[in-house]
């Protein structure tokens, strides 16, 4: 289908369906920001606004864009412990493909990868050199889905997965977080905040201290996070907020690279592989992770509609990085030895990272002949240099992958690599024009320069291999209706540095593009937090490097790929229930015809809380995720779908909270995905108990 012509059409249709049913006289009930309802013991449960990932403040129902808000309630009470655990229940959103994996938090938003921000700004370059951000640390987790190049300059055209920071200057209560879990796991977690006198000054001071084992033999999960900040009231419209945040993390990859035959299949040397498997080496295996970063944010009100917004963060971090993993070898034999045992590939590698990402936006409210204005005006700036020095080593002797004897590992010496720079600036624009309160139309436009290189020294001594300069654009409509309903179109396009090099005649590589066309509907029941949305989309990824047929050896720019779906999304309180849905239908296809590789069709996701009022204090929850087939990339090798079910069951009193939370309730084995012959383990059952107070 076409949703550039058949959108329009669609939105065209439903407006004035919309329209016509404005002539019902309803109740108007308002639904002040500030009330409780919908609130747990770690706040709201339902999301109204977008946790900023939208950078205009509008709220969830308000944005002609699909938006997932993940606030820390909706972490807590599904026992997610990290990022890709937490988006798991997002429409959209498929999180966790490489199974257990604990270099990074992996996820892709109707088709592609994220990139990544927090706090607003940028906060992944380059790869396994900084730690994962810790759930217990955070506000929220939101991804905006689709190309945001307007907003955010260069990035994926899967969209953005930005996590806030808890900091000082927003209410929050003090408590303290005892855990103990599966794989031996204990961890504690102090949250407090305090105002001094005058009421000018507050602080914040957030840590977690964590020991633990994982699924995976002779593997850990350990980690120390220190974050503090304070918030100074310098004057009555200024606000300055400053947050250090120090995480040292001790762990290993965990991902294993096994054969399919094993873990998809039976193998003939011994059936299925044990879900705790470990082919690396004991002492060897590691990825130890250590990371320091400051941030400073200013909040100015101008008194005459217009605020400042103005953030700036310096962050630095390295990795050791040990791993021992299947051998691509021996296909022949389902990449076994003759006698069922298997060889392997010794890599060690020391990864650093400094960056410095700064945003400032300018917004504010006007009026031209009658027609409400909202603007933002912003400009950013971002420098990252990021290293691997790496080394690959000779096995000592091959091992059983079904009944393992460790033989050792090599001295692998590093080699000394240039490192990798990227430099981009950028100025952005948008705004909103509201048409008898209701219709909203939004353009956006924003110019980025970007150059990335490679340096032996600094970043000032680096050296150009590619340099760009790029357009993005976006625009939307959007109805509110006064009865709750909310149908909008919008089209939004990105840009990405991804491919280097030049094609046949000499010509270098642009950057890849993005565009979308997007139709949907959303429906707030009036008096209610409960949102509905239904979204469908167009989502094409173009100048794509493929072989030249003309020039085999050569690469020509002139692949695309595109994805078309549908998603639903349901959040609603029924009383003494509450219900979360989400499901989403996929029609992909890569630059080579096929499949994309990783992202099923079918894919959803529903939790159920029910808090019985004959008992006071009690709740329980139970969730249920679906991940539907999927495909290697050329439509050779399928991964069978799964459902995992997941369960909590809780007490709580105004000071007090104890959860007991369970993931994968039935311990299912799975496969999350297989290419290349490989295939990742997913993760079996786990449990933890969650004890909470307030103090």
């Amino acid at each position: 289908m076409k949703l550039g012509q058949a959108t329009l059409l669609s939105f065209l249709v439903t407006a004035q369906a919309v329209a016509a049913q404005e002539t019902i006289n309803l109740e108007t009930i308002t639904v002040e920001s500030g009330d409780t309802a919908g609130e747990g013991f770690f706040g709201p449960s339902i999301p109204q606004d977008t946790a900023g990932v939208t950078k205009t403040g509008e709220t969830i129902m308000a944005t002609p864009r699909s938006v997932s808000v993940i606030t820390q309630e909706q972490i807590t009470e599904r026992g997610a412990t990290s990022v890709e655990q937490a988006l798991q229940y997002a429409p959209g959103v498929v999180a966790g493909q490489w199974g257990l994996d604990n270099r990074s938090d992996w996820s892709n938003i109707r088709g592609f990868a994220p990139s990544t921000y927090h706090d607003g700004l940028q906060s992944r370059f380059g790869y396994y050199n900084d730690t994962k951000p810790e759930t217990f640390l955070l506000d929220s987790v939101a991804a905006l889905k689709g190309p945001a190049s307007a907003l955010y300059g260069n990035g994926s055209v899967g969209g953005v997965v930005d996590t806030t920071s808890k900091i000082a200057g927003a209410p929050s209560d003090n408590i303290v977080q005892l855990q103990y879990g599966s794989h031996n796991r204990k961890q504690i977690g102090v949250d407090f905040s305090d105002t001094l006198s005058d009421g000018r000054l507050s602080y914040r001071v957030v840590g977690l201290w964590r020991d633990s084992d994982t699924q995976v033999d002779h593997t850990q999960d350990n980690s120390l996070a220190f974050a503090p900040s304070i918030a100074w009231r310098a004057t009555d419209r200024t606000t300055v907020k400053l947050l250090f945040n120090y995480q040292k993390t001790e762990t290993q990859p965990l991902i294993q690279f096994a054969s399919a035959w094993g873990t998809l299949y039976d193998s003939p040397y011994g059936g299925r592989l044990p879900d705790s498997l470990f082919v690396g080496e004991p002492g060897f295996d590691k990825l130890n992770t250590e990371q320091t970063s400051i941030t400073a944010m200013v909040e100015h009100d101008f008194e005459n509609g217009w605020t400042l917004d103005a953030r700036l963060r310096h962050h630095e971090s390295e990795s050791d990085y040990n791993h021992a993993w299947w051998a691509y070898d021996n296909f022949g034999n389902y990449r076994y030895n003759a006698d069922g045992t298997i060889n392997r590939s010794f890599y060690s590698a020391h990864n650093t990272l400094e960056d410095t990402v700064a945003d400032v936006n300018l917004k504010g409210e006007w009026a031209l002949n009658g027609v409400r204005m909202k603007t933002l005006l912003g400009a950013s700036y971002t420098r990252g240099l990021y290293d691997s020095d790496y080394g690959y080593g000779e096995q000592i002797a091959p091992i059983d992958p079904y009944n393992p004897v460790y033989a050792g590992y090599p001295d692998i010496e590093l080699t000394d690599y240039p490192a990798s720079t990227l430099e981009e600036y950028g100025v952005y624009a948008t705004n909103r024009a509201t048409f008898g309160e209701r219709l909203h139309l939004d353009l956006g436009l924003r110019w980025s320069h970007i150059e990335t290189g490679e340096t032996a020294g600094t970043f000032t001594d680096s050296t150009v291999n590619a340099e760009d300069d790029a357009w993005s654009k976006s625009f939307a409509i959007l109805y509110e209706a006064p009865n709750g309903l909310s149908p909008y179109l919008s089209y939004a396009e990105s840009f990405t540095q991804e491919v280097t090099g030049s094609d046949a005649e000499g010509n270098p590589f642009e950057p890849t593009e993005g565009r979308q066309w997007e139709v949907g509907v959303k429906y707030q029941m009036p008096g209610t937090r409960s949102i509905f949305t239904v979204a469908a989309f167009d989502l094409t990824k173009s100048n794509l490097a493929i072989t030249d047929p003309e020039n085999p050896t050569f690469q020509k720019q002139i692949g695309e790929a595109n994805v078309k779906g549908l998603e639903l999304g349901a959040k609603h309180d029924f009383g003494e229930v509450s219900v979360d849905f989400g499901f989403s239908w996929l029609d992909t296809e890569n630059a080579d015809g096929y499949r994309i590789a990783t992202v099923p069709e079918k894919f959803g996701s529903l939790w159920v809380n029910y808090t019985p009022e004959a008992l006071p204090g009690w709740r329980f929850g139970a969730g249920v995720r679906y991940v539907g087939a999927a495909w290697d990339g050329a439509d050779a090798q399928k991964t069978p779908s799964y459902t995992l079910y997941d369960a909590m069951i809780g007490y709580q009193t105004e000071r007090f909270d104890a959860a007991f939370t369970v993931r994968n309730l039935t311990d299912e084995y799975y496969v999350n995905s297989c290419g290349s012959g490989a295939c990742y383990i997913g993760e079996g059952r786990t449990a933890a108990l969650t004890l909470t107070t307030k103090f």
